[in-house]
């Protein structure tokens, strides 16, 4: 009688069973766009990435309100974030000048994957923290419920001992006792007994996220600081805005790191074939620019910290998506990082981060006024800014567009720069800065055009006409224009 009570439990367990089964397969997981790769798909709909985020410690910082947080990213329209988990924090300094800094928790609010040993004190890699995968999943989980999409940073370069002696990797804060290595070493395919652990790890957390889909995972943030190899030394004349010297180096990683960060992505590729989601896997490439040769199939997104537009035109050919994932290091001033954000997505790029340090532990919601020493720049009026940006790019069927800059010429006045994402004959967006008087040329098939000027500060239109065609290009005469503004150009009729 008993077996026979539990036969209908059996079969209701069993379908409840297949049925989250199929609810995880089913996952909207944001992929790349099947019509246009270098863009996403997301929520059923053509998607770029635009944020203004803080710095990556929201789940490794028990003390942060991710809540308040993610709720300010929403509200203010945004639609992405970036975080760091276990392996690293930046403890007890104000390293790289960071004033409240959400990667330097207090000691006892550092919450990492793994818990700590009772009797020795050192953390075992061997054994979980359920606690920080809780954290983990809960902002995930909020994070979409908000609309926003989550890059998971597997891992960091430690750039000095500093960081390194912190870290549960390091020999003398474990119980598992293998032997000392350089902090060089760490995300290398020369880390001996550590590749083990690695790879613990990185499974464990693509088991645990796996049900979500609004998220990716980048292997390892700026590979190229612990092990560069110098591959430009650029000519920049511009001292405001690069004033370090090596804001003027574009470094890649050696090949040590390359072969190890394939062998991550293979990781997260292999665990995923027996999972019900696939996420696409992000690379961090190098600051700057840089042409992508030879690139890993697994990777679907290649990411830049402080890019010129040439990092996501020249490599849009790889018909993957080009991210800039970090910015920082100019003058606090609006127009630097609104230029360098219009600019970078106009030129194909997919995901844009403004590395933002007024959201701090008791300020989630990015009040913070930034400190004079922090490298980097943001408030919530900058935010709109951004807000801006992306919905002038998503009035456009922007999945149809490409960079072309030899379209325009100036001819009368002067632009500093400009920047042309456009759809031969049916859809122009034009990005202009620090001009004057200008007037140029644009090469426009046959045919009549609304163009329409806007300005960045406040999205609203500044003034309207009507183009018409007919000797290949129109000329078109500038308004009056403090920093920088934008065109737009749609196809009324033939």
């Amino acid at each position: 009688m008993k077996n026979l009570i539990n036969l209908p439990l059996a079969f209701l367990l069993i379908l409840l069973a297949g049925c989250q089964a199929k609810s995880l397969r089913n996952q909207d997981v944001i992929s790349l766009h099947p019509e246009n790769p270098n863009y996403f798909l997301y929520d059923g709909k053509p998607t770029i990435l635009v944020t203004s985020g803080e710095h990556y410690g929201a789940v490794m910082n028990a003390d942060f309100d991710y809540e308040k947080y993610l709720l300010t990213l929403k509200k203010e329209g945004l639609n992405y974030t970036r975080i760091f988990l276990g392996p690293y924090s930046e403890i007890g300094d104000n390293l790289f000048g960071i004033i409240n800094n959400t990667m330097n928790p207090k000691p006892e609010s550092w919450v990492t994957p793994w818990i700590k040993d009772s009797s020795s004190g050192k953390y075992d890699l061997n054994r979980w923290n359920d606690a920080f995968f809780s954290r983990l999943k809960g902002f995930v989980s909020s994070a979409s419920e908000n609309g926003i999409v989550v890059e998971v940073t597997l891992f960091t370069s430690y750039y000095t001992n500093h960081q390194w002696k912190t870290s549960p990797f390091n020999p003398k804060n474990n119980i598992q006792q293998f032997d000392s290595i350089s902090f060089k070493q760490v995300n290398t395919i020369n880390n001996d007994q550590l590749m083990d652990i690695q790879e613990k790890y990185v499974r464990k957390v693509i088991q645990e996220l796996n049900a979500f889909g609004n998220l990716f995972f980048e292997i390892q943030n700026e590979p190229w600081s612990d092990n560069p190899n110098l591959v430009e030394k650029i000519a920049e004349t511009d001292t405001l805005t690069h004033p370090f010297t090596w804001q003027k180096l574009v470094e890649t990683a050696k090949y040590e790191s390359l072969e190890w960060q394939k062998r991550i992505a293979q990781i997260i590729a292999e665990e995923e074939n027996n999972l019900p989601n696939k996420h696409l896997i992000a690379q961090n490439i190098s600051n700057f620019r840089g042409k992508i040769e030879n690139p890993d199939p697994n990777i679907s997104i290649f990411n830049f910290h402080y890019a010129y537009p040439e990092a996501a035109s020249e490599n849009l050919g790889l018909k993957k998506t080009i991210g800039l994932d970090e910015t920082g290091f100019m003058p606090k001033v609006d127009f630097h990082y609104r230029s360098q954000a219009w600019k970078f997505m106009l030129a194909g790029g997919a995901l844009y981060n403004n590395l933002d340090y007024s959201f701090i532990v008791g300020k989630e919601d990015g009040k913070h006024s930034i400190d004079t020493g922090t490298p980097g720049w943001s408030h919530p009026e900058y935010r709109k800014q951004l807000k801006i940006m992306k919905d002038f790019i998503e009035s456009f069927d922007f999945i149809r567009m490409k960079p072309d800059n030899s379209i325009l010429q100036v001819t009368k006045g002067n632009v500093t720069e400009f920047q042309v994402l456009a759809e031969s004959g049916k859809q122009y967006a034009v990005y202009l800065d620090k001009g004057s008087l200008a007037e140029f040329k644009l090469q426009l098939p046959d045919g009549n055009y609304t163009a329409e000027w806007v300005n960045t500060l406040t999205g609203i239109p500044i003034c309207t006409e009507n183009l018409t065609a007919d000797n290949i290009s129109v000329t078109l005469v500038c308004p009056d224009f403090q920093e920088d503004i934008v065109l737009r150009i749609l196809k009324t009729s033939n």
